[in-house]
């Protein structure tokens, strides 16, 4: 198939963090990136990592006039790790550890002991948005340790520090707002990392497409934005552009339409609709199997989840051990334009991703170098 693409563990999205944490004395196990570690040892004052959701090298490609700065200065196109979704790649991201080890791989995660599929970004159950937690679930059963505790146990001459836009720090309405308090920032004493996020083109992307005017016009404010950063910048601060996946164009389907699917469910389906765990019914797994497959093998590909794992999509390292139970008996991975509508909902999506074409799975490299 073509247009898929395999996570590559030497040259991903993981990479970038290993380098930098290798750059600031952090022992790790995972390989780094050469053109990124050849930049890390002129030893700027100041490094920040910008990811931007979902803005993937071919969503660069799509809109090559509105994204000429960007592309520009782009060193080299990585893949993100799988399943390509947010949760999987920016806990990679700020870890420096693959999906395999973390066990954040995907939107809605089923927990055993509370019988929930639970978005762990949120504390939320998916299914019933009024049950509340009373306790963080993410926390008990898949905790993770951020680079930022890392880097600053290993240096503490340097300060880390995120910046995140509006629905975090509410003074952070538009990519601008993030790019002054990155100025603030590095013009502040001292060596900082900063680690900034910005999440509006993957909102516009769902909602609207990839070639969408709206899509269009944010990029051209973000290249623009991006100039303006750069160029106010001192000679001491090297900054890194990313993203943690692309998306693709897609048609949805509704699961409820396919009743002989349907009945063979234990509970409802988790992680993501392009990269979906099957949770299935004693004595109906082949049933499952065979209806699957006969609707949407064109379109999928099934796994059963402990042939999934021997795929090493995930990474190759110790799993978690909550890993199996999140994965479930079986596990689809979307190959097509197509994406399943896990709920029966109006909101219908245009653009999506957590699978394995090069649309969601390839991401760029930028990197902004004054210390030439």
């Amino acid at each position: 198939m073509k247009n898929i693409v395999i996570p590559d563990y030497q040259n991903c999205l993981m990479n970038i963090s290993t380098s930098i944490l290798r750059h600031y004395g952090v022992d790790t196990p995972f390989a780094t990136l050469g053109i990124l570690d050849k930049e890390l040892a002129k030893g700027y004052r100041n490094v920040v990592v910008i990811l931007i959701d979902a803005m993937g090298s071919e969503i660069l490609k799509k809109h090559p006039e509105q994204t000429e700065y960007l592309l520009a200065n782009q060193k080299d196109i990585l893949t993100t790790v799988f399943p390509s979704t947010t949760v999987s790649a920016t806990t990679s991201m700020l870890t420096g550890r693959p999906p395999i080890i973390n066990g954040w791989i995907g939107w809605l995660q089923f927990i055993k002991e509370e019988e929930r599929s639970v978005i762990f970004f949120l504390n939320k159950d998916f299914y019933d948005d009024t049950h509340e937690f009373n306790y963080n679930v993410s926390e008990k059963y898949a905790p993770i340790t951020k680079i930022y505790e890392l880097i600053e146990n290993n240096s503490p001459d340097v300060s880390a520090v995120e910046i995140f836009p509006e629905f975090k720090t509410p003074e952070h309405k538009t990519f601008k707002d993030i790019c002054d308090s990155i100025l603030r920032t590095t013009q502040a004493k001292g060596k900082h990392f900063v680690y900034a996020y910005w999440d509006k083109v993957d909102t516009y992307l769902h909602k609207y497409g990839t070639t969408s005017d709206i899509v269009r016009d944010h990029l051209d404010e973000i290249d623009k934005d991006m100039r303006y950063l750069i160029e106010n910048l001192d000679d001491d601060t090297l900054v890194i552009v990313t993203a943690d996946h692309g998306q693709i164009d897609i048609e949805e389907i509704e699961l409820w339409n396919y009743p002989d699917i349907i009945d063979t469910f234990e509970h409802k389906p988790s992680i993501e609709a392009r990269a979906t765990a099957f949770f299935i019914k004693e004595g109906m797994k082949d049933q499952f199997e065979k209806e699957f497959n006969k609707h949407f093998s064109e379109y999928f590909i099934l796994y059963k989840s402990e042939d999934f794992l021997k795929t090493k999509y995930l990474g190759e390292a110790k799993e978690h051990h909550k890993l199996k139970e999140f994965l479930g008996d079986y596990f689809s991975v979307a190959v097509d334009k197509y994406s399943f509508k896990l709920v029966d909902s109006k909101r219908s999506f245009k653009a999506q991703h957590a699978g394995l074409t090069k649309d969601e799975m390839l991401i760029p490299m930028i990197m902004f170098n004054p210390k030439k």
